[in-house]
């Protein structure tokens, strides 16, 4: 005889098999939860591939009064839907706080870094990593040098060669030279 404990039906019809089709589902859905594909970011309305951005850094105040921002790059980029390769351009811009809002610090300079990506994210058998434009080395931060004390964020832009398209992100935090 099912008890109270063993059914989450109506008191008209009690079920043994409620609760643990609770449980069941409630596992499917937390296991959909932690193997759903990374959710698509969006700019202006649109979809862009799946990827995520990193943190910066601020190391500093030297003994000249400078200090720097490490900008890293980000964890992982794919290719868009219906490509199997694809080529991504990163290039991290840096803001200051002004005392009223972040302006733009730096110049949007050339793409600094690049990556093979894939459906599944960045490429392991074609140059893995996130690779300097400059050299070709891996890389895994670019650094702003020589900067005064204040609150530092960077806007990246991550482009996308089979479609030209290029998409601005803000990175998830802000740091401070003192």
């Amino acid at each position: 005889m099912p008890t109270d404990r063993d059914s989450v039906s109506s008191p008209e019809k009690k079920s043994r098999f409620a609760g643990p089709k609770f449980l069941l589902a409630a596992c499917l859905a937390a296991a959909a939860v932690f193997h759903a594909p990374p959710a698509l970011a969006h700019n202006d309305g649109g979809s862009w591939p799946a990827h995520d951005m990193r943190t910066i850094a601020c190391e500093g105040a030297f003994v000249n009064g400078k200090g720097i921002v490490k900008a890293y790059t980000p964890r992982y980029a794919t290719a868009w839907s219906g490509r199997s390769t694809d080529t991504v351009f990163w290039n991290p811009i840096l803001y200051r706080y002004n005392g009223k809002q972040y302006v733009q610090w730096t110049g949007v300079g050339s793409w600094d870094a690049y990556a093979y990506v894939t459906q599944y994210g960045l490429n392991p058998d074609a140059k893995p990593g996130w690779r300097s434009t400059a050299t070709g080395a891996q890389i895994s931060f670019l650094s702003f040098k020589d900067l005064p004390a204040g609150s530092y964020k960077v806007l990246n832009q991550l482009h996308w060669v089979s479609t030209g398209k290029t998409h601005s992100e803000w990175g998830p935090n802000a740091c401070t030279i003192k």
